[in-house]
């Protein structure tokens, strides 16, 4: 079973259009080791989702402004 963390790594690889494959185990851990990714990890899938979607520029999603969307979103809904 995947992680929280692991979700958000593959939905940003998704929404970037970038292969997860292609990261190094480094880069992969470095990834997930940011705190953003621990609380977007937090964030109900479909907030996260939608989030990201209205975030994402072309192959650009940073991880900053994506946690601003969900957090937003999470305000929106409660």
């Amino acid at each position: 079973m995947r992680t929280g963390q692991e979700v958000v790594f593959g939905l940003w690889c998704k929404l970037t259009c970038n292969d997860p494959l292609e990261f190094g185990v480094d880069e992969r851990e470095a990834f997930l080791a940011r705190p953003q990714v621990d609380e977007l990890s937090r964030t109900p899938y479909a907030v996260l989702l939608n989030a990201g979607l209205t975030t994402v520029k072309r192959d650009s999603l940073p991880l900053e402004r994506w946690l601003v969307a969900a957090r937003a979103a999470r305000r929106l809904s409660a």
